[in-house]
């Protein structure tokens, strides 16, 4: 099946089809504008990337005007009559008005669609004419390192990027001992799709410089991920600023629950309601357990 998919800003939707069905599709076609035509090679390369999806053919993008209804529509009924069926139609990405042409042009030629919700957590499909067929839940697994790819980043697991040479093991610090018990604790968990220690990072700036994070815990779990950051001594409102910068585009762009794992000292209330604002659970390690259900319910388990 050959699924034609409105790309917007987050990529995540465009991408949570094929990892629910892989084997139903063989083609995907992403509908662009200007500004996200450079995306499409990214998502490219993260299809090639995940063994999941490598059977899955990107065809070159189609692009249309973010906000012309009739050109919009005029392009992806074109496009969709060239197709081979069968075909399927994506209209969760893109502006309002990308997706309204979506409908239509699926309306006029008898393609079905779907909708993908990760705030519900479901994949709703329609007909043609829009009659809800049914509601399937999303249960995709998607590993730290896809995930993080499909956002255009480099990624490196325990080890920085570019750093081929073998790399000495520092002592154990407070710090690293900390991200171990609780690396520890949410993997023997097993609640989890992925959880990685020390994932380092890289994106290129709009300059051409290079701009690298070392991130110490990150989880996925149904398409979604969290970031934790391990801290031991007295919480500063810089640890807040380095966890809520990652979701910046000109930082890393990624769209992740957050949270700011701390042993020893209690946050002061400034901190605590800086972190709320910045929307940054605060999990004390006293219990690890607890830290393990912060993460279950930041990532939506019930």
């Amino acid at each position: 099946m050959h699924l034609f998919t409105l790309l917007g800003e987050q990529p995540i939707p465009n991408l949570i089809p094929l990892w629910q069905a892989p084997r139903a599709y063989t083609r995907v076609t992403f509908v662009v504008t200007s500004r996200t035509l450079p995306q499409v090679e990214v998502l490219k390369a993260a299809i090639a990337h995940d063994p999941a999806l490598r059977q899955v053919q990107v065809s070159p993008p189609l692009v249309v005007e973010a906000y012309d209804l009739a050109q919009a529509r005029t392009a992806l009924v074109r496009a969709l009559e060239q197709a081979t069926s069968p075909l399927y139609l994506n209209p969760t990405g893109g502006t309002k008005i990308m997706s309204l042409a979506a409908q239509q042009a699926a309306h006029v030629l008898g393609v079905p669609w779907l909708y993908v919700s990760t705030e519900i957590g479901q994949i709703i499909h329609y007909t043609a004419a829009g009659e809800e067929v049914k509601r399937e839940p999303i249960r995709v697994r998607v590993s730290v390192e896809t995930y993080l790819r499909a956002h255009g980043l480099e990624v490196s697991l325990g080890k920085p990027i570019g750093a081929w040479h073998n790399i000495k093991t520092p002592p154990p610090t407070p710090g690293h001992t900390l991200e171990e018990d609780v690396h520890q604790a949410l993997v023997q968990s097993g609640r989890f799709d992925d959880v990685q220690r020390n994932v380092y990072i890289r994106k290129r700036g709009s300059s051409g410089h290079f701009i690298d994070n070392e991130l110490d815990i990150m989880v996925t779990y149904n398409g979604l991920l969290a970031v934790g950051s391990c801290k031991t001594g007295k919480t500063l409102s810089t640890h807040l600023y380095e966890l809520s910068a990652l979701s910046r585009r000109e930082v890393a762009g990624i769209y992740a629950r957050k949270a700011l794992i701390y042993r020893d000292t209690e946050p002061r209330p400034g901190i605590r309601r800086r972190a709320r604002l910045d929307d940054i659970a605060l999990v004390p390690a006293a219990d690890l357990n607890q830290v393990v259900n912060e993460f279950s319910r930041l990532l939506g388990q019930s």
